[in-house]
């Protein structure tokens, strides 16, 4: 029988496998189909970090640059491409998990020739940690690599991310315009990847998940190749970007490449195309029309009925455990090959003014059972050996995690594993004690402006000083934390900017927070936000109206202090932070321009923990 073969696509990660094909892919094999699996982000990774391809980025290098001005990491790797050539390999396998014989010439200085992002190495390695210093240096030494592709051969390569820009502009035309011109290395190679896939499964079917934008172009690559190759063959489109941004598809040059697209849960929609059956949540195009077809008798798959995802097959594949940062939050993201599991389907909270609550993949919450999460993770570690476990939920029930961290104590099951929450009421002291104990080694949630107003005006549901008592609760437990924050919310002004920042300067000085990110606010056409765009003072600079892409809407705000003269102060004070710099001096010293004095009390974050002692 020729399979089903389902492909994540370059770029997503390269550290451990998406969830989305394994789960699609143990959904499909219950119903009795054969299905294969490929990672064409991982198979895009290694063939760039070969001799091979070292050779090959060298060869069109020198090609490209015979009579330009070099770029400093163009410059870096043509100086260095024989040492890099025949360093890589060795790199590649330590960073597996396959030869900790290379640790120590890694680990050594000259080991590796050393570039502009050796240069900003801090000695935050504990003496005596040679497998951490090494996986670091083996780490820049790979994206170093990456920059020369970056800056030399095409400037859309990123190792997280390819053409991302692409699938972001709400127009089909530039996508259309880059798959019908000239490729280039990296396009060649994705084309080649594609089709010794093809070749090796001979698939009648072929489902391609776009989970970011970033992986869009290399889908429609994907299934332009294999299209080719047989042109029978039925392709299908699906994922968290097209769930996000495609809802009001009309451009029919999609479906040039792709046969259906389909929304939300993909199971059962894919299903339904598989057996041939009447389509559920997908689009087609039919005589040069888009049209959205749908059985409303269709079930609705529940959360708990899934099975445990098929993650035996990319067990073997070789992802690479990265080290890019010190900081030990960053490094537990990237350093292991983590199961992906979701508790529930959905958001418990779902009220989060900028979120995209209008979508089914948050607004319906369809929790799982303890007994059966559980029991997905004593499957996932049969299957593979594995027993590090990330629950992918948008926030983590607290009632459901409890029961959870019970279950694997009374299965005496080992385990690791980290999530995302909300920093609210019900994670006590006690709570956190309990989900350490079970292996619960991070957690992650949104601070986002950080102050009461704005949280209030955000529906966050809690306060900053309940988030300071619930992330004081953790780090106790000796559980890191990172917070997801946020600037640029409409009304925030420069001095909420300035207080937030110094609440996260006290979190970071207390042992509180581990690690944070700033992100900018982007209002979305499925968050409440955007229809409350009057209530929040803004206007709207585009009508919500695309025949592609529709996710981020510009808007001006009169009233508003420009949020982007904020950014690289705040980025710059947390970067500091995370490798332990600066944590007592005044906020203000971190832009380049006079902004007020911090408002909030310099012991507030001590005050409001005393609580949780």
């Amino acid at each position: 029988m020729r399979p089903v073969l389902l492909i994540t696509p370059p770029m997503v990660q390269f550290n451990t496998a998406y969830p989305a094909v394994p789960m699609l892919a143990a959904f499909l094999r219950r119903h009795g189909y054969a299905v294969a699996q490929e990672d064409l982000s991982l198979a895009l990774a290694l063939r760039l970090y070969s001799r091979r391809g070292v050779k090959a980025v060298e060869r069109a290098l020198r090609q490209h640059f015979f009579h330009q001005r070099r770029p400093p990491s163009v410059r870096h790797f043509l100086a260095h491409a024989k040492k890099i050539e025949s360093a890589v390999a060795g790199a590649v396998l330590f960073l597996q998990g396959c030869a900790p014989e290379q640790q120590a010439w890694l680990a050594r200085r000259g080991g590796l020739p050393e570039g502009l992002r050796f240069a900003s190495m801090r000695g935050h390695f504990a003496k005596g940690d040679d497998t951490a210093l090494a996986r670091h240096r083996a780490s820049l030494f790979l994206d170093e690599i990456a920059d020369a592709v970056h800056d030399g051969l095409d400037d859309r390569f990123e190792l997280a991310r390819y053409a991302e820009s692409l699938a972001t502009t709400g127009d089909y035309e530039p996508l259309h315009l880059a798959l019908s011109g000239r490729r280039g290395l990296i396009e060649r190679w994705i084309d080649e990847e594609a089709e010794a896939a093809w070749r090796c499964h001979r698939p009648r079917v072929v489902g391609v998940t776009v989970p970011f934008p970033g992986a869009l172009y290399g889908a429609l690559r994907i299934a332009r190749r294999m299209k080719a190759l047989d042109a029978r063959l039925t392709t299908v489109l699906g994922g968290g970007y097209i769930n996000t941004e495609l809802r009001e598809l009309s451009d029919p040059r999609l479906f040039d490449d792709f046969d259906y697209v389909t929304y939300d849960d993909g199971e059962v929609p894919l299903l339904r195309i598989v057996e041939n059956a009447s389509p559920v949540r997908t689009r087609v195009r039919r005589r040069g029309r888009v049209l959205w077809l749908d059985d409303a008798t269709a079930p609705v798959l529940l959360h708990r009925d899934r099975p445990t995802p098929d993650f035996a097959p990319l067990v073997t594949q070789g992802y690479l455990a990265m080290t890019e940062s010190p900081n030990p939050m960053y490094r537990l993201w990237s350093e292991r090959r983590w199961l992906k599991l979701a508790l529930a389907h959905g958001c418990y909270w779902h009220r989060c003014a900028f979120c995209d609550t209008c979508l089914d993949t948050i607004g319906r919450f369809d929790p799982a059972d303890a007994g059966t999460i559980v029991g997905w993770m004593e499957a996932a570690i049969a299957q593979t050996g594995e027993r590090g476990f990330h629950f992918v939920d948008e926030a983590a029930p607290p009632a459901l995690l409890a029961a959870v961290a019970r279950r694997i104590l009374d299965r005496g099951l080992k385990v690791k594993w980290w999530t995302n929450i909300r920093f609210e009421r019900h994670f006590t002291p006690a709570l956190a004690g309990l989900l350490a104990d079970s292996g619960c080694l991070a957690v992650t949630g949104g601070l986002e402006c950080s102050t009461d107003r704005l949280l209030a005006l955000q529906c966050k549901g809690f306060d900053r000083t309940q988030a300071t008592r619930v992330m004081a609760a953790f780090a106790r437990a000796d559980v890191l934390v990172h917070a997801y924050l946020m600037y640029g919310y409409p009304t925030q002004t420069a001095q909420e900017t300035v207080d937030a920042l110094e609440l996260v300067r006290q979190l970071f000085a207390a042992g509180f927070l581990h690690s944070a990110y700033w992100h900018r606010f982007a209002l979305t056409i499925h968050s409440p936000a955007f229809r409350q765009a009057d209530k929040l003072g803004i206007r709207i600079l585009a009508p919500p109206h695309a025949t592609f892409s529709q996710n981020e809407i510009p808007f001006s705000e009169p009233a508003g202090d420009a949020p982007a003269a904020f950014a690289a102060g705040l980025r710059r004070a947390v970067y500091n932070f995370m490798h332990g710099q600066g944590l007592h001096a005044d906020v203000r010293s971190w832009f380049g321009f006079p902004v007020p004095r911090a408002t909030l009390a310099r012991s507030f974050v001590r005050a409001a923990a005393r609580s949780t002692a």
